[in-house]
This record gives C-alpha cells, structure tokens and sequence, in this order.
C-alpha cells in the first residue's frame, strides 16, 4: 500500500493563516482503499481526508484535505492509506521478500512562514 502528497513536495513553504488544499493519490494491492489520513505536526495528531471516487481494485484513489497552519516554523507533512483488509501503513517500511513493497508512511519537510 501507498499514500503521496502530491500538491506539496520536500522543502515547500507554506502560507501561514490561509487555507491550503493537500491533494494526493494512494492505492493498494487490490483489497481497496478505504482511508487516507493526513498528519501536519510530524505524526502527532491525524485528520481524515475526503477520498475521491473509487476507480477499481488497482486504482489509485485520489484524496483531498484543506488545512489552515496556525503555526510558523519548519514541520512534518505526513500521509497514511488504509484498506479494506485491514492494513494501515506503518512508521517502518514492510518490504516484502521481494524487495519492491515499499509499504511505509511517506514523510514531506516543509515549512510555514
């Protein structure tokens, strides 16, 4: 399973005080997402975003969340998929003996000036 931000990359700087809308996309090995959530203080706390339409098993389903940061200074941006079968990605990548199952949280420094 995978989850990206891809309205924000690595090293951004961000407005402080206006709405921003993070957009990304996650898809998983066929069980179906049915979750993204999306942290803005390096893991601390999580907020559900509003998936877009499921496509089929293979997908990826897009996921929006809008987002005011209250707080200047460098954070965390933090992106989790869950599915259908019960999987949430974890903090530590979970390769499989494969080696191509990247299944980890991805993490975007940023900053909010």
């Amino acid at each position: 399973m995978r989850s990206f931000i891809t309205s924000v990359k690595h090293g951004d700087v961000l407005p402080l005080n206006k709405s921003v809308v993070l957009k990304g996309i996650a898809f998983d090995g066929g069980a179906g997402v049915n979750k993204v959530e999306v942290s803005i203080d390096g893991g601390k706390n999580w907020r559900e975003a509003k998936l877009g339409q499921d496509l089929g098993r293979f997908s990826f389903r897009e996921w929006t969340l809008p987002i005011t940061f209250t707080s200047k200074g460098a954070t965390q941006l933090m992106v989790r998929a869950s599915n259908s079968a019960g999987e949430t990605q974890p903090l530590q990548a979970d390769w499989n003996p494969g080696g191509y199952r990247r299944h980890v949280i991805e993490t975007s420094h940023v900053t909010v000036a």
